[in-house]
């Protein structure tokens, strides 16, 4: 996203604190991406949990989840795209939890790399500068470059994307 759009948006959302919501019904205008999200907003607060919007300058606006322990992100990066990032500890445990459910697939098409490698900035990074992404194995795999915030986001996820998300999430 450029920056003059994540200014706009900023702009638009530091001073009235919007729910989740109401940001999906303003700038996620085909129904195909909206839809399931809101589903999955629905399901949050049926469980209890309620997204708190996030308010960092520069960054796009984004709403901050912890459930099961497990702390998400949603990320409106621009209109008609939003995101879903889990915060995922590539542990045995996870990895075990990940194949009973058939979801190493899922999980190893969206993870996030590092954007240090190609001179990007990586809001996310706790390493130092001079260092780009991590190695890891997931799955058998050998896997570089991985953003070390360990995420795996989902951009603009469908009906069966959001049931995967609510199963990593229930791991």
């Amino acid at each position: 996203m450029s920056n003059e759009i994540k200014e706009a948006l900023y702009q638009r959302f530091n001073t009235n604190s919007p729910k989740i919501e109401d940001a999906i019904s303003a700038y996620v205008t085909d129904a195909n991406i909206a839809t399931p999200i809101l589903h999955y907003v629905k399901w949050l607060g049926a469980n209890g949990v309620s997204p708190a919007y996030s308010d960092f300058e520069g960054q796009s606006p984004f709403w901050e989840v912890e459930y099961n322990g497990k702390q998400h992100f949603l990320v409106l990066n621009d209109e008609n795209n939003i995101c879903i990032m889990v915060k995922a500890a590539f542990t045995k445990d996870f990895e075990a939890a990940i194949c009973a459910h058939g979801l190493q697939d899922v999980v190893l098409d969206n993870l996030q790399y590092c954007s240090r490698r190609d001179g990007g900035n990586c809001g996310n990074c706790h390493l130092p500068s001079h260092t780009a992404g991590v190695d890891e194995v997931l799955f058998g795999k050998e896997i570089k470059n991985l953003c070390c915030g360990q995420f795996v986001s989902f951009d603009n996820p469908n009906g069966g994307t959001v049931e995967c998300i609510k199963r990593l999430l229930e791991e």
